[in-house]
């Protein structure tokens, strides 16, 4: 039986939601024996690899050379690639699998925000101004429970990786004008990657070859199935349906996290985390349903 065109767009994000709600858990698991820059960077690497693997399958190989949207894959390999990735392990190694689900959403208020308001100049309308207020309410129930020794750091970290992917968004969708999504994230993939390798060869102790091959596992399926096929996953369903429809599908991946969180990792749910969800939940609806432009999140993180 062939899915309706929106009902297939809908599966492909709801898959894509449940495979990226393990990701906050499957990096922590691979911060057991490698460190979180050096995880991101072999994470990514796979990912690279995966996506050779569709370029060389729908024979893309010869869009890489179309120089001119280098530079706009280049400047979403920073915002995204290094800066986004690179804040969201280092956040994960310092919090817990729930928060980081629960703050990452906060890109949509950055997004709104930043491409919203100081980009597009959209007037501040009550429903705005109460969306983003609600989301910031959620943000900060997160932070209360280290509020009185100093916020928690992976805490915060998480919320400056956030502000970065809208930029970088931005970035992706120009260049998706000229090349595939394949050849984008192939590229982002490979030089962020070694970049990030680079990063945590000076800042970080260098891993053994044990204790790389200890989590292999947890590395390869960080970079074939969760930054590679949710990511294609997310690009198929978004061209079926409405960004603001697959961000509210988009919005269950807190709750599947806690609980994968709580099934593998036994952190169980706190009363504040899962009070977060709600403002955050509501904060999301108005903020994307009050642009008069659809939110600019073409290339998923």
């Amino acid at each position: 039986m062939v899915l309706h065109s929106s009902r297939a767009g809908e599966v492909n994000i709801l898959l894509s939601a449940v495979l990226w709600s393990m990701f906050p858990v499957i990096t922590i698991l691979s911060f057991g024996s490698v460190p979180p820059l050096f995880s991101a960077g072999i994470s990514t690497l796979f990912a690279g690899v995966f996506f050779a693997g569709l370029l060389t399958a729908k024979k893309e190989w010869p869009l890489l050379l179309k120089f001119e949207a280098w530079k706009d894959i280049m400047l979403t390999t920073a915002f995204i690639g290094i800066a986004f990735y690179g804040f969201m392990f280092l956040g994960l190694k310092h919090t817990s699998a729930g928060n980081g689900a629960i703050l990452s959403l906060m890109e949509v208020f950055f997004s709104f925000f930043i491409l919203g308001i100081l980009l597009r100049h959209e007037p501040l309308l009550p429903r705005t101004v109460i969306g983003g207020a609600c989301m910031v309410l959620g943000a900060l129930l997160v932070l209360i429970p280290k509020g009185a020794g100093g916020w928690q750091q992976g805490d915060l970290l998480i919320i400056i990786a956030t502000a970065f992917a809208p930029i970088g968004n931005r970035f992706a969708q120009r260049a998706r004008k000229v090349v595939t999504t394949n050849v984008i994230m192939f590229l982002r993939s490979i030089i962020s990657g070694v970049f990030l390798l680079i990063l945590a060869n000076w800042f970080e102790s260098i891993p053994t070859h044990a204790d790389i091959v200890g989590a292999l596992g947890f590395l390869i399926i960080n970079g074939v199935l969760l930054l590679g096929l949710s990511k294609i996953l997310w690009i198929e369903g978004i061209h079926r349906i409405p960004i603001t429809k697959a961000i509210s599908i988009e919005s269950i991946t807190p709750l599947l996290t806690l609980l994968v969180a709580w099934l593998v990792l036994y952190e169980a749910p706190s009363v504040l985390q899962i009070s977060a969800i709600v403002p955050i939940g509501v904060g999301m609806v108005l903020l994307t349903k009050s642009s008069s432009k659809p939110l600019e999140v073409v290339s998923p993180n």
